[in-house]
């Protein structure tokens, strides 16, 4: 899956039980975490407190690394957060300003009444590379995906949306979705469950899918490229009556600086760059990073997006469908074309 989706709070919070994000050397400029979000610091330049995702993280640090921020009159505070229930219930409760966040969940929060908005995207699913997939034991005798009908299947949350893919491909395989059991395991829980034969196949993503290959385990399917590629990820959320007003221009800020860091960030010649956020973040040897990220785009697909709405309602997850502009914020940088940029 070139990227993952989570759910916030739709009541499907996924069990992505990742631990905090170490943000040393790269914790968020100055501003002081008792400021009050959206004030204005002593150098006239607007706080904001910004939380990121145990993924797709990147574009954000380097908005703070590159002097973005600084340059749109930004002060971000970037924090960690776990998992996409608890992102959300950051923005709904005002503890943050922005937060990263799935767009399938946070649809599916938003049919529910959620007062969110997506105010840009990040993330994009990767129609070309391997960033996720079904993985089993070298082991298990499973080679395809015809094969785990009536078998057990760890994904990050169950009818949550992140599991969407999954079933459109198990459908696709002529499999009844509901002779497969699904539970709930955090990414980086995944490898030990499959080693311990709590499950028959996991379906990680990003770094956590590449070092499971790494260690031996088969990808026998990769769900999310092949049904949803191009379709965003990953996107910046914030609070309804906050976009309707003292957030209106901070929100339009942040969204210039991301298209700014996305640009950085896709520019082959800072790979090293992207590479060393990626390696500090994760508390890892830089050697250890990933050699290729997926792609971003701060511009929303509203074709793709659309599109996965529409999966959920063909998968019960929601009971009627939702447009996107229900859920994206007016100011959002869009467009209409299901190409990626």
């Amino acid at each position: 899956m070139g990227n993952t989706r989570h759910t916030f709070l739709a009541r499907a919070a996924s069990g992505l039980a990742v631990a905090t994000l170490a943000v040393a050397g790269l914790t968020a400029c100055g501003g002081d975490t008792d400021t009050a979000a959206g004030a204005t610091g002593a150098a006239g330049e607007t706080s904001l407190r910004v939380a990121v995702a145990p993924i797709q993280f990147e574009t954000a640090y380097l908005a703070e690394e590159q002097g973005m921020f600084e340059k749109h009159g930004l002060d971000v505070e970037i924090v960690s957060g776990a998992d996409p229930a608890a992102l959300l219930a950051q923005v709904v409760s005002g503890d943050v300003d922005i937060a990263i966040g799935s767009w399938i969940n946070v649809a599916t929060s938003a049919a529910k009444g959620v007062p969110v908005s997506v105010i840009g995207g990040n993330g994009l699913v990767d129609d070309k590379a391997e960033n996720s997939g079904v993985l089993v034991d070298k082991d298990s005798g499973i080679t395809a995906l015809e094969q785990l009908a009536g078998k057990t299947i760890g994904v990050v949350g169950v009818k949550s949306g992140g599991d969407i893919p999954v079933l459109q491909a198990l459908e696709g395989a002529g499999i009844d979705v509901n002779s497969v059991k699904e539970v709930a395991i955090p990414y980086a829980g995944m490898q030990a469950a499959l080693e311990q034969g709590t499950v028959d196949a996991v379906v990680p993503a990003d770094s956590f899918y590449h070092q499971m290959v790494d260690a031996g385990f088969v990808s026998i399917s990769n769900p999310v490229r092949e049904y949803q590629g191009n379709m965003p990820v990953t996107v910046w959320t914030a609070k309804k009556d906050w976009l309707a007003g003292e957030g209106a221009e901070p929100a339009k800020k942040f969204t210039a600086a991301m298209t700014e860091a996305v640009d950085f960030y896709s520019d082959p010649a800072n790979l090293a760059a992207v590479q060393k956020v990626n390696a500090t973040v994760n508390q890892i040897d830089v050697a250890k990073a990933p050699k290729a990220f997926v792609p971003a785009d701060v511009t929303f697909n509203v074709a793709e997006a659309q599109a996965g709405i529409d999966a959920m309602v063909h998968f019960g997850l929601l009971e009627k469908s939702i447009a996107v502009d229900d859920v994206l914020w007016a100011e959002a940088p869009r467009r209409d074309s299901a190409d990626a940029k």
